[in-house]
């Protein structure tokens, strides 16, 4: 990545065409029906799910873009967008519940408890690495609630619901969390 300084704003060029080719390619496939998902929901669902469906496919790729060192934006730029999107998938929640949806609230709440996570682990290393194991727990707990999510969804014939829980459940649990590496619980 290069990097070009304008008036004192940091500007991280995107990704070449390497990256691309080097990135691994189920990342690429799950982004791909993720962003699918958001023409779905457009299509046959309303309005507010679209929108909820499309902030955050944004934030995680905001998170992997970070996590990559791949961002095309400044540290403080990058968590002012995140914080932006985290307001309108607040407001998204408060239609929920003002809708008395009530498997998306309970859905929206495992996905905020996630982001809390994520965000504690991106914003206060230190402090995730010294309650390391209860982080690794309540992470745990909520991936065990996003599933029970899908379970609910089946159990009231919610295809569509449901095939986007577990879409999302292996996107965050693949590209952002590499759950693979996060279920090693290390003991010091």
């Amino acid at each position: 990545m290069s990097s070009l300084a304008f008036d004192s704003i940091h500007l991280t060029v995107m990704p070449n065409a390497e990256f691309f080719l080097t990135y691994p390619k189920y990342k690429l496939a799950i982004l791909a029906l993720l962003t699918l998902n958001i023409g779905i929901y457009a299509a046959v669902d309303t309005l507010t799910t679209a929108v909820d469906a499309l902030t955050w496919v944004i934030l995680l790729v905001m998170f992997e873009l970070e996590t990559v060192k791949a961002a095309p934006f400044n540290e403080r730029t990058l968590h002012a967008v995140r914080n932006v999107l985290i307001v309108v998938i607040a407001l998204v929640f408060g239609s929920y519940v003002r809708d008395n949806e009530w498997l998306d609230v309970v859905n929206s709440l495992l996905w905020f408890g996630l982001i809390v996570l994520l965000e504690l682990e991106v914003r206060w290393p230190a402090l995730v690495e010294r309650h390391r194991q209860a982080f690794w727990l309540v992470t745990v707990l909520v991936f065990i609630g996003l599933i029970g999510m899908v379970v609910a969804w089946l159990m009231q014939s919610e295809w569509l619901d449901a095939y986007d829980a577990l879409l999302w459940i292996s996107a965050f649990g693949v590209i952002e969390v590499d759950i693979f590496n996060f279920l090693k619980l290390t003991r010091d």
